[in-house]
């Protein structure tokens, strides 16, 4: 062993010396760590999880760690009901498997979410497969810890609730294969009250933003599969989270001596390397980060013992800062240091690590593709449409400002017209398929009604063409659709919609909205002497279909439904301008 702990050069990356550092500490705790010993597991994770990294896991026995893990499970009694608030997880060391003079607990269960974490993790770190446990009862029993709000207590015998234990309880599931041990809704709203407003994560809602509670959020969002792996996906308005506000945040946690502090005005600190570049890793935005100042830092908290120190040039290493600088240096791609899957914090078997990377690439290039589509198909939609009401526009003013004034508008623009709303007809597809996140409810009632003004009215009565309500009505309809459609054409296009332009969409319709429902309803109005003495469209008895329908009536109450819908729609557009508003405030 010590040949294989001095082969390196400290000059570099002391891979020797890590790995010996830490199969020390892996067979036997200094004293100095007595009184953490009841978080042993959690010690001997740093110390295995650390090994894996350095693919230095021949330097202990394997089969030993998995019994003495196993060893800490507790199992529920044959009698014992799940429903009795206990937690059937591991214990985190040998002293919390019996009883305690000084915590009120009869039943002796030591359970705690971070140990077990920490014991499946080893489990999987040195393969044994962890499906082999008994993980009915210890998720149906983690689903105890779990409170009202969406948090997790670690213990069921009460305990603070943080970030770190939500973090824990979907690591398991994740690990088990199996979300039935928590309520990932409860759990996803919980995390998004702790998004503070600098962008960071706090600990607990209302809390300062934090390197290691922005971790533990962002690694439970990812794997509960409300986090995309892909930046651009992250980024898109629908995100749970505010991305960009947190990306700014953790990008302006990489200090001038190119670490990264936890929270602002702290020193650099090896741990958060890993904290906060885990973060960036799995938002894929680890490419922003200065990789070449980190690694320096880095450099600067290894030791001569080998390990990593908390902070640069001290003497001694402790177990927890030497595993987060390897882990850091394995987000860095560092020679002879094994890739890791930062949101478990735990290592994959070359084969099914080459598996799960050639799986993720192609839907990644699926997901990729499917999202360019959509995009791009969007994109040129809203474009054409835009066209279509920009030529109703010009032909509408062109004719009012002519000769024929506002009788001769209909004509001049019954053809674009009439494309230009009945394309719109594929907004109702867009929603029911999930193309665009607009509400079927809100769109089928506005496009229905133009629709019927357009094809029902206007085409179907002639008589109504040369009324002055034609033009307020076109008029407004154009503006507002120009608006519309330019608008979301330059979010599809561009990825973005300029300020002023945002300005228009929720704010014009205020005007143009009145107006445009007036003129409708007029317009009806005025149509319906002319359907009574035509009766065009009525379907009258006997019929083959035994079915009657008078068009007049029908008219009638449409006009009627506008007393409720366009209060309706005008609140529901009020609603979304203050959303929009105050999100573009925030930004």
């Amino acid at each position: 062993m010590g040949d294989r702990a001095g082969e390196d050069q400290l000059a570099g990356f002391a891979r020797g010396r890590h790995a010996a550092y830490l199969q020390a500490m892996a067979l036997e705790l200094p004293r100095d760590y007595a009184n953490q010993e009841v978080m042993h597991l959690t010690l001997a994770y740093f110390a295995v999880a650390g090994l894996s990294l350095l693919r230095a896991l021949d330097w202990v026995n394997k089969d030993d760690i998995a019994e003495w893990i196993l060893s800490f499970q507790v199992h529920p009694e044959a009698n014992d009901d799940f429903d009795n608030g206990q937690f059937y997880g591991f214990c985190g060391s040998r002293t919390t498997q019996y009883p305690s003079n000084s915590v009120k607990d009869p039943c002796h269960n030591g359970s705690h979410l971070a140990s077990t974490y920490s014991a499946l993790a080893i489990l999987k770190i040195v393969g044994y497969d962890v499906l082999n446990i008994d993980s009915k009862s210890l998720l149906l029993s983690m689903r105890n810890l779990q409170q009202p709000d969406g948090s997790f207590m670690p213990t069921h015998i009460g305990a603070e609730t943080d970030l770190r234990f939500v973090y824990c309880a979907a690591a398991i599931c994740s690990m088990l294969k199996d979300w039935s041990g928590m309520d990932k809704e409860k759990a996803k709203e919980h995390i998004i009250n702790c998004q503070s407003y600098d962008g960071g994560f706090g600990m607990v809602p209302g809390s300062e933003s934090h390197g290691g509670g922005s971790f533990c959020a962002v690694a439970a969002l990812y794997l509960m599969g409300f986090i995309q792996p892909d930046l651009a996906s992250n980024l898109r308005e629908s995100a749970l989270i505010d991305v960009q506000l947190l990306l700014e945040w953790c990008l302006q946690r990489q200090a001038a001596d190119g670490g990264f502090q936890g929270r602002r005005n702290k020193p650099s600190d090896t741990c958060y390397a890993f904290w906060i570049g885990g973060v960036l890793k799995m938002l894929g935005a680890y490419h922003l980060i200065d990789h070449l100042a980190l690694r320096e830092f880095l450099f600067t908290c290894q030791t001569d013992f080998g390990g990593f120190s908390k902070f640069p040039e001290k003497a001694f290493p402790d177990i927890y800062h030497s595993y987060y600088g390897l882990a850091a240096f394995s987000l860095l791609g560092e020679d002879g240091v094994e890739p890791m899957c930062a949101e478990l914090g735990i290592i994959a078997t070359a084969a099914l690590r080459l598996l799960l990377d050639l799986l993720t690439e192609a839907l990644q290039i699926m997901a990729a593709a499917a999202s360019a589509l959509r995009r791009v198909y969007l994109a040129v939609y809203n474009w054409v449409v835009f066209f279509g009401w920009a030529q109703v526009l010009y032909y509408a003013v062109s004719a009012l400002l002519g000769s024929g004034g506002h009788e001769a508008v209909y004509a001049a623009v019954e053809k674009p017209l009439q494309f230009a709303q009945t394309a719109a007809v594929m907004e109702i597809l867009h929603g029911l398929v999930g193309l665009v996140r607009s509400p079927v409810s809100a769109t089928i009632p506005q496009i229905g009604s133009r629709l019927f003004l357009t094809w029902g009215i206007l085409w179907s009565f002639p008589e109504t063409q040369s009324h002055i309500l034609v033009t307020t009505l076109v008029i407004s309809w154009s503006i507002t659709e120009i608006i519309r459609y330019s608008f979301f054409g330059m979010k599809e296009a561009l990825g973005f919609a300029p300020s002023w332009l945002l300005w228009l969409r929720y704010s014009t319709f205020m005007i143009l909205y009145p107006i445009g429902i007036l003129s409708e309803v007029g317009l009806i109005y005025i149509a319906l002497p002319y359907m009574k003495a035509s009766e065009k469209y009525y379907l009258k008895m006997p019929n083959k279909w035994n079915f009657s329908f008078d068009y007049f009536y029908t008219s009638a109450i449409a006009i009627g439904a506008y007393v409720p819908g366009g209060p309706h729609m005008f609140t529901y557009m009020l609603a979304q301008r203050k959303k929009a508003m105050s999100k573009a405030k925030t930004a």
